[in-house]
C-alpha cells in the first residue's frame, strides 16, 4: 500500500469518527430548534384565541350563563386548534373579566373562567374587587371593559430541556382589552348567571 493511500484512509476514518461524535450534538440542536418553534407557534395561537374570543364577547348585547359562557369555551377550544390546551384542569385556562368604573377607579364586576383553576388572573385577585389594567387605563364612565386572558402551559421536551433550560417560560399568556360595543354597556355589568333564561344562548346563538 502506498503512503498516500494510508493517509487518505486515515483521514476517512477520522472523518467518520468525528461524524459519529458530532451527530448527537446536531440532533439535540435540531430538537431544541424545533422546540423553540413549537413555543412560538403556541404563543401565536394563545394570542389569537385572546383576540378572537375578546371580539366575540365585546359584541354581545347580553350574556347568559351557562348559555353563552359555555359557547365562549367552545369557541376558545376550536380556535386553539389543539396547538394549545385551554380547557383542561391541568393545562391552560381562559379567563374573562368584566371591568367597570367606580369612583374613578377600575373595579372587577364579574368573572368567568374555565380550565386550570390554579392559574391566577392578572386583572384582579377577588371579584368583585379592585382591578388593575395595564398602563393605568381607566374604564370610561358607563362603559364595560372585557379583559380576556388566555393561558397555556407548554413544557420543553425532555431531550431539549438541557439546551433550552429556563430561557422560555412554561406558562404562555395572551391578554386583550375590548370595550363593550353594546348600545347599553352598563347592562353587561351584571353577572350573566343572574340573567333571565340563563341556560339559553343569546349573543352566541
Amino acid at each position: 500500500m502506498f503512503p498516500a493511500e494510508q493517509v487518505l484512509r486515515g483521514r476517512r476514518g477520522a472523518a467518520a469518527i468525528e461524524l459519529v461524535l458530532m451527530a448527537p450534538i446536531f440532533f439535540l440542536i435540531a430538537l431544541a430548534t424545533t422546540d423553540v418553534v413549537r413555543y412560538f407557534r403556541a404563543q401565536l395561537r394563545v394570542e389569537t384565541v385572546a383576540v378572537q374570543l375578546g371580539q366575540i364577547v365585546s359584541q354581545c348585547r347580553r350574556i347568559t350563563d351557562p348559555g353563552d359562557v359555555s359557547q365562549f369555551w367552545t369557541h376558545a377550544t376550536r380556535i386553539a386548534g389543539g396547538v394549545v390546551d385551554v380547557n383542561s384542569g391541568t393545562g391552560g385556562a381562559v379567563i374573562i373579566t368584566a371591568v367597570g368604573r367606580n369612583n374613578n377607579a377600575n373595579r372587577a364586576l364579574w368573572r368567568k373562567r374555565t380550565g386550570n383553576t390554579t392559574i391566577a388572573s392578572s386583572v384582579a385577585t377577588t371579584v368583585p374587587g379592585a382591578a388593575t389594567i395595564a398602563e393605568g387605563f381607566v374604564v370610561p364612565t358607563g362603559q364595560t371593559l372585557f379583559v380576556t386572558e388566555v393561558y397555556a402551559i407548554v413544557q420543553p421536551w425532555i431531550l431539549s430541556a438541557g439546551l433550552i433550560g429556563t430561557v422560555l417560560p412554561n406558562v404562555l399568556n395572551g391578554t386583550t382589552l375590548f370595550l363593550s360595543r353594546a348600545p347599553d354597556p352598563a347592562v353587561l355589568q351584571t353577572d350573566p348567571a343572574n340573567a333571565t333564561n340563563s341556560n339559553t344562548a343569546d349573543c352566541t346563538a
